[in-house]
């Protein structure tokens, strides 16, 4: 199961996000391009869009499945650097094809606190070009993609963010 897991997406080899703005390399390095905007129902109700957040605050975005053994030990140090930096940073998790029952499930198992999205659909998914779980991505407070990082966020990865 691990191995379908890490490939569920599909697509392409290439790492890269579409937008309006165009196309974006996000190869573990500083692109400044626009991140693309959506709009995603929270598990706690509500919708969250994020471009509500440039001019206001950085923002992580974890993409996640309950199901993913890295993302089960990643989650809870996210959380951590989130009670820890939440007054200058912005964490969203973006659960990827599961309903809301499991989400929910995991969210209170582990304790987390930061805002969790569904992307039931891979809308989000496929605007960032997600073709494995826990990847994050670091978005400035202009709302410009930063960093990419597939894998486990060290706290310096959050620092660094904020001190842009």
């Amino acid at each position: 199961m691990l191995g379908l897991g890490l490939l569920f997406l599909g697509g392409s080899n290439n790492q890269s996000v579409s937008n309006t703005h165009g196309s974006a390399d996000l190869n573990n390095s500083v692109n400044n391009q626009l991140a693309p905007d959506i709009s995603l129902e929270l598990l706690s109700g509500g919708t969250i869009n994020l471009a509500d957040y440039r001019g206001k605050k950085p923002v992580v975005l974890d993409f996640w499945a309950s199901w993913c053994p890295n993302c089960r030990r990643d989650m809870p140090n996210l959380n951590r650097y989130y009670d820890k930096y939440k007054d200058q940073i912005e964490v969203i998790g973006i659960n990827l094809h599961e309903n809301k029952n499991t989400v929910r499930d995991f969210i209170s198992s582990q304790g987390i606190n930061f805002p969790i999205a569904l992307d039931p659909q891979s809308v989000a998914a496929r605007k960032f070009g997600i073709q494995y779980t826990n990847t994050h991505f670091l978005i400035d407070k202009e709302g410009k993609l930063i960093r990419t990082i597939p894998g486990d966020i060290k706290e310096s990865d959050i620092q660094s963010l904020i001190q842009l």
